[in-house]
């Protein structure tokens, strides 16, 4: 879809997006800059644009460009806090001088912005949406890095939450940092923007990694010696990312963060919302993010919480304790004596010296022993281990692997597994290899030729028959892609690549048309406003028949109005007929009902992306008001009236919903 992209640019900057029918929580409203101030920024902004035309093809063009995005989305969206109007526009002003200087440097293939040490702003464009993303980095006095330097140490940051920490003033407050919470003098400290502030969950998500790729990449930074640490929601982030991305840091670091939904709202006064109450699909999808569900993945990292001795987010670290203690792991809770929601300096300082040693050692690439749990299938690997199919969808599934010291025995027991691949890291030569699974031996010879003092590794699918036994296998499976490992849900398809694709006929019914135009657009503004970037989008007509496979398709309409949706009719499980659209056998009218849902592109083919049919983002503006709200709110399907108009809470009346199985089929849902 290479030429399709050309268009996209062109279309995403040129749709004239209304309001929203409901007030937004984030970014909150503010006070609109006088008139003339206004216009000659929007002047200003047309012509500094207009210079960075010329550089646009740099590979250090985000470093202009995230300026350019800071102001547009500041004037688009009236994102000025500031106390008095001009300080707010002094900023934009900064920021636009910043960017021409840099813009300059380009021309001139120099990048002195990158030059000494102390605090910078750097950007780079993410794979999701081609937008350019802001991040902060501290380099401390006297540290040497580069290509032809010793690898550093990168620390992770994640900031906690600012309701008003949009792209401007985020860059703002990075620019004029004078060092963080913890300053290591041998590590550069990394700074992400997690796409604002949505928990760094979604798009978020994939932000950390993003940033930590280009920070690796452009300060020779050392991948085996990360460290992720974070406070208040950027201490959930930390409990999040550590517990869910075990296997990616040196030692993971939570500060004062909420680590699941149901109790986080229950036990702090004011954050739960007035009449809350969720669906079981809705409560079943806590298990995507809630810490506890995986919380045996911290034995495959270093782990030390911290908070306030008399911070209401103590709890949180005690309630992980008590989950922890019972898995039989001691967590290191430090607590800063008489301290609120802040850190004690003192131990702040014991926190700094215990995560200095841990990025000293480096993570173990290849450890004898890897633990794995999860509910979503979003999060099924761990170091050399994979799940590739659960008996039931969105249960506690647990897989430990275990190589004898000899090197030769890999012992391996499962809980909710039918199958899980092993990239086996073997110690020793040998001409046959054991496997011991759930209690049941197996030996086998060693094809593989053995690498002395380096070992060597190698593939086996080990898949669970009906009588209980399991078959060893040393290839993949040819239906790999239709197995589907444990619960998915629409917002699967929005932490990678994805292309909004519009109808461009009418459809079945005028009412649904009318749903589809406004959802599709409060997406796409939704995204901009809270995600921080321009969507890609593309008419039907434009994506022709073409496939999803660098991008998820989110296709909006019917298979009337959407000649996309047309197309993929034999393979999905919604069809119109008659006066019906009916999702796994119940039927609606589709005169008033419009089926939502997530599904494989070709579920027989590997390498494919993902298709979602009237979704966007499923968390709405309601959700907004506390982080540990913004969950998945729709699973893998779900079934629309649209005679309910659409609110800051839900897209309409959901009549019915539920997950597909292990073979993309409709599970029919819970009463």
């Amino acid at each position: 879809m290479k030429q399709l992209a050309l268009y996209l640019l062109a279309l995403t900057g040129s749709l004239a997006l209304p309001a929203a029918a409901f007030d937004r929580v984030l970014p909150p409203p503010a006070k609109e800059i006088p008139t003339e101030l206004k216009a000659s920024l929007e002047q200003e902004l047309a012509a500094v644009s207009k210079e960075f035309e010329a550089v646009r093809g740099h590979n250090r063009a985000a470093d202009a460009d995230i300026f350019l995005k800071a102001v547009r989305y500041a004037l688009e969206f009236g994102e000025w806090y500031d106390k008095k109007p001009e300080d707010g526009v002094k900023k934009a002003q900064d920021q636009l001088a910043e960017a021409r200087r840099r813009i300059e440097g380009m021309k001139n293939d120099t990048t002195p912005w990158l030059e000494g040490s102390g605090s910078k702003v750097l950007g780079f464009y993410s794979n999701i949406d081609d937008s350019p993303q802001p991040y902060g980095v501290e380099i401390p006095e006297g540290l040497e890095w580069g290509r032809v330097k010793k690898a550093v140490p990168l620390w992770i940051w994640l900031h906690g939450r600012g309701d008003t920490a949009t792209d401007l003033h985020f860059i703002s407050s990075r620019m004029r940092s004078k060092g963080g919470e913890f300053r290591p003098k041998d590590a550069i400290v990394v700074h992400p923007f997690g796409r604002f502030c949505n928990g760094y969950k979604s798009a978020g998500e994939t932000d950390v990694f993003e940033c930590r790729s280009d920070a690796v990449k452009r300060f020779n930074g050392d991948p085996q010696r990360v460290a992720l640490m974070g406070f208040s929601m950027g201490g959930a982030g930390a409990w999040h990312l550590g517990a869910h991305y075990a296997d990616q840091w040196a030692i993971v670091h939570a500060g004062a963060g909420f680590a699941d939904v149901q109790r986080y709202l229950n036990r702090v006064p004011g954050k739960k919302p007035a009449g809350f109450s969720a669906p079981w699909y809705e409560q079943t999808l806590w298990g995507v993010y809630d810490v506890p569900d995986y919380a045996r993945n911290f034995f495959n990292v270093p782990l030390v919480a911290y908070s306030g001795e008399n911070d209401p987010q103590r709890d949180t670290a005690e309630y992980m304790a008590e989950v922890l203690a019972g898995q039989g792991f001691q967590l290191q809770h430090l607590i800063g004596p008489g301290m609120g929601h802040k850190y004690d300096p003192a131990v702040r300082d014991q926190v700094a010296g215990i995560v200095e040693k841990a990025v000293s050692a480096g993570r173990n690439l290849q450890p004898d022993k890897v633990t794995l749990q999860f509910r979503s299938a979003r999060y099924a690997r761990m170091h050399w281990l994979q799940v590739v199919q659960v008996k039931e969808p969105m249960l506690d599934t647990r897989v430990e692997a275990q190589l004898d010291e000899a090197g030769s025995t890999v012992t391996v027991t499962t809980k909710n597994v039918e199958s899980l691949e092993l990239l086996v890291p073997w110690k020793t030569a040998g001409p046959s290899r054991t496997v011991v699974i759930d209690g049941v031996t197996s030996t086998f010879q060693e094809p593989r030729r053995f690498q002395p003092g380096s070992g060597a590794t190698q593939y086996y699918l080990l898949a669970k028959q009906p009588d209980g036994s399991w078959n060893l296998s040393g290839k993949s499976p040819a239906n790999r892609a239709m197995l589907k490992s444990g619960g998915t849900s629409i917002e699967d398809a929005f932490l990678n690549r994805f292309v909004i694709v519009l109808p461009d006929k009418p459809g079945r019914s005028p009412q649904v048309d009318a749903w589809v135009k406004a959802e599709s657009e409060h997406f796409i503004r939704r995204w901009k406003e809270l995600m921080r970037g321009d969507p890609l989008v593309a008419k039907a007509s434009d994506v022709g028949n073409s496939l999803a496979t660098h991008e998820n398709l989110i296709l909006w309409g019917d298979d009337v109005s959407n000649a996309c949706i047309a197309q993929r009719l034999d393979s999905l499980p919604v069809k119109w007929k008659g006066g019906d659209v009916s999702v796994g056998g119940k039927r609606f009218s589709f005169a008033t009902h419009v089926p939502a849902l997530i599904h494989p592109e070709v579920p027989a083919a590997p390498g494919h992306g993902m298709v979602v049919i009237n979704s966007g983002l499923t968390f709405r503006e309601a959700h907004d008001r506390t982080n540990s709200l913004q969950n998945p709110k729709l699973p893998d399907w779900a079934v629309i009236d649209v005679t309910t108009p659409p609110d800051a809470e839900k897209p309409g009346q959901v009549v019915d919903a539920g997950f597909f199985d292990s073979k993309w089929q409709v599970v029919p849902a819970k009463d």
